[in-house]
């Protein structure tokens, strides 16, 4: 109990890098994770609150700073930091997204680290990986990124019209959610394993699967130093039930967990 509250009166947010090309669904996400329907406030890394009425819009265009922090008032422990995602040609945000992770990777107090990669590709598209996506994981081997592939929706529906071109429309509409799926492992994931530094793990969301994305978060830690695995568990206001799962997994105390909590 004394060595988890210490690790919380050291560190008491856990920091992620959100990922993603313009309209993939990142706030969205997020809002899911913490629970809310309000937008972020908006901080300096000197702790400076950003007034958004100055920079009216951006925080939906994703414009603001690689190392402005993201925090959300239903769950203050998260900090977010958004990049604009790697567009076509976006060489210089690769760049800065590479800077950020060194600069992260070199702190040495676990409170100022990078603690996980929030990845989000698109599936409603017709260019599932650009060059840039792929560059990064031929790079980036941190052991803490998660594939999040959003609007599968907008595969289903790309599925259905392709299959309705060949079947019936009864055919269609039963086969339209696995021939998506098969897309997704053909289009995303196999060029994805390719790569040097393939994700951790992959998650497809369509209706917002936020608890199979707070698992698989908590999983790709299992092999990182204790304090990290303990500071993402208790962060969990909204899944209780997670504490519960990995301190049994991690066996841990579980009414340390809850304190946290």
């Amino acid at each position: 109990m004394e060595k988890a509250i210490d690790l919380r009166s050291k560190c008491r947010h856990f920091r992620v890098l959100v990922i993603g090309r313009a309209n993939a669904g990142k706030t969205t996400i997020l809002k899911k994770v913490c629970n809310t329907v309000e937008d972020p406030e908006i901080f300096r890394p000197s702790g400076e609150k950003i007034d958004l009425a100055a920079v009216e819009g951006s925080a939906e265009r994703g414009l603001h700073n690689i190392d402005d922090q993201l925090i959300f008032k239903s769950n203050p422990q998260f900090i977010f930091h958004d990049s604009r995602g790697f567009e076509s040609g976006s060489a210089e945000e690769v760049k800065k997204v590479e800077i950020f992770i060194a600069q992260r990777a070199a702190a040495r107090d676990l409170s100022r680290q990078l603690h996980a990669i929030w990845y989000c590709l698109p599936t409603d598209t017709n260019r599932p990986l650009l060059e840039t996506d792929e560059q990064f994981f031929k790079k980036h081997g941190t052991g803490k990124v998660i594939a999040i592939f959003t609007k599968f929706d907008g595969l289903v529906t790309k599925a259905f019209q392709q299959l309705r071109a060949m079947k019936s429309l009864k055919e269609a509409k039963t086969e339209s959610a696995e021939q998506a799926q098969k897309m997704l492992t053909t289009d995303f994931i196999i060029p994805l394993k390719a790569t040097n530094f393939a994700p951790s793990d992959y998650v497809h969301l369509g209706e917002i699967q936020i608890r199979e994305l707070i698992q698989k978060t908590a999983t790709a830690l299992t092999d990182d130093t204790l304090p990290v695995r303990l500071l993402f568990v208790s962060v969990q206001q909204n899944n209780i039930d997670v504490c519960a799962r990995y301190a049994v997994k991690w066996q841990v105390d579980l009414q340390c967990l809850l304190v946290l909590c």
